[in-house]
Formats: C-alpha cells, sequence, structure tokens
C-alpha cells in the first residue's frame, strides 16, 4: 500500500471525509457470495464446481494457499467465459429478490439514518466488500447508495464476457483499505466511522476515527 491506516487517521483537512460498511455479516446475516454462487449457477453446476475446487480447499486448510488464491480459484471456475450480460441479470435478481431476506433491520435502519443525515448523506456512504460489485450495486442503488460507491471484488472482462479473473484485487483486509486510497486517489481521505465484522475489516476499522465492530447485532446504534 502506498500508505499506512495511521495516515488516513491523521489526515487532518483530508480532502473527502466518508463512512464506510463493510457488508457481508455487517449489513447481513449470511455470506451474500457464497449464496449468489449457488443463485447464478443453479444447484448441479453449483455442486460439480464445488467438488472440483475441494483441493483448492483443502490447501487452504492446510495454510499452502491465502484467502486471495481462494477467492481467485472459485471465480474462476464459476465465472471464466460466462456472459457478462447473464451475469448482471442474474445479479439484479439476486439483489431484488434474495439479498432482502438476509438483510439485519438494524443494520439497515442505520445505513438509512446515515443516508439522511445532513453531515453524512449519499455523498459521504460507503460500503467496502469482499463480495463482488455486480449485486452489491444493484443493492446499494435500490437503497439509496450511490453504485459508484460500492467498493468490491471485481469480475475482470472483456466487457461481454468474464475471462475468471479479478480485475485488481481481493477487497479484503488490509485490500479494504487499499480499496478506499484508490477510490480517492490522488486525493487525501478520511474515514471517520467504519463497520465491520470479521478479521477481514480489522484494518479498515483501525484506521477509522471511530470504528464498530459486530454492531448490530443486538440494536441499532444511536446517532
Amino acid at each position: 500500500m502506498s500508505e499506512s491506516p495511521t495516515n488516513v487517521v491523521s489526515q487532518k483537512n483530508a480532502d473527502h471525509e466518508i463512512v464506510a460498511f463493510d457488508f457481508d455479516g455487517t449489513i447481513t446475516t449470511k455470506d451474500t457470495f457464497a449464496l449468489f454462487l449457488r443463485y447464478y449457477a443453479g444447484t448441479p453446476r453449483w455442486l460439480g464446481n464445488i467438488a472440483r475446487l475441494m483441493p483448492t480447499f483443502i490447501s487452504y486448510k492446510l495454510g499452502r494457499i491465502d484467502r486471495h488464491a481462494v477467492k481467485a480459484a472459485v471465480v474462476h471456475r464459476f465465472f471464466a467465459g460466462r456472459s457478462i450480460e447473464r451475469i448482471e441479470s442474474m445479479a439484479e435478481s439476486f439483489a431484488r429478490d434474495v439479498i432482502p431476506r438476509y438483510i439485519r433491520p438494524a443494520a439497515l435502519a442505520h445505513v438509512k439514518a446515515k443516508l439522511a443525515d445532513a453531515n453524512i448523506g449519499p455523498d459521504s456512504l460507503y460500503m467496502c466488500s469482499a463480495s463482488i460489485g455486480p449485486y452489491l450495486r444493484y443493492w446499494a442503488r435500490s437503497t439509496g447508495i450511490h453504485p459508484a460507491h460500492v467498493m468490491a471484488t471485481e469480475l475482470e472482462s472483456d466487457g461481454a464476457t468474464a475471462s475468471g479473473g479479478l480485475k485488481g484485487y481481493n477487497v479484503w483486509g488490509a485490500n479494504k483499505v487499499r480499496r478506499i486510497f484508490d477510490q480517492f486517489a490522488p486525493q487525501s481521505v478520511k474515514i471517520l466511522e467504519a463497520y465491520g465484522d470479521t478479521r477481514g475489516d480489522w484494518e479498515m476499522l483501525h484506521a477509522a476515527e471511530a470504528s464498530y465492530f459486530r454492531p448490530f447485532r443486538v440494536s441499532p446504534i444511536s446517532n
């Protein structure tokens, strides 16, 4: 990374000030990427792909590869050579028909409150997630979050067909802070608040002036 989380916190006159939310587990009750894979592929192909990925999963459990390599392998298995138009179509219906049943009510209420807050609003609210961008953007739009404010793992394509690779990197761990830097470069950014729920959010939480770990599992956070 070009900067450390500490540099974000110490920005006294940053060009941008944002509130950043993780998605899976923070706003939702389940991992939506895993749900989307089955939704997109259908159960028979999903089962076949999972079986073919077992050596990759075993290598991860044995510590031979990291989670980024696993993500790359999963994306390649499920999306290589697939139509971007179909991925987008399935992402839209997934965001509309499936994701809402897994949204934490307290999280949604808090997001809505931040969007309505004159000091934050749509201009300063962002999502930063290791899940893939297509369905997150559709869900964000339906919630009032600007789709361009979704900082997610992206699928590489030629515009019509997915290559099976990642466009950039898996947005997890230190890569969450890296992704926030990339969003605003070359301008500076201060993370006013960050919300997360797993080890993959720690660096982002550490970089924020105020951080909230698993905040929506009991009751909403008051403004």
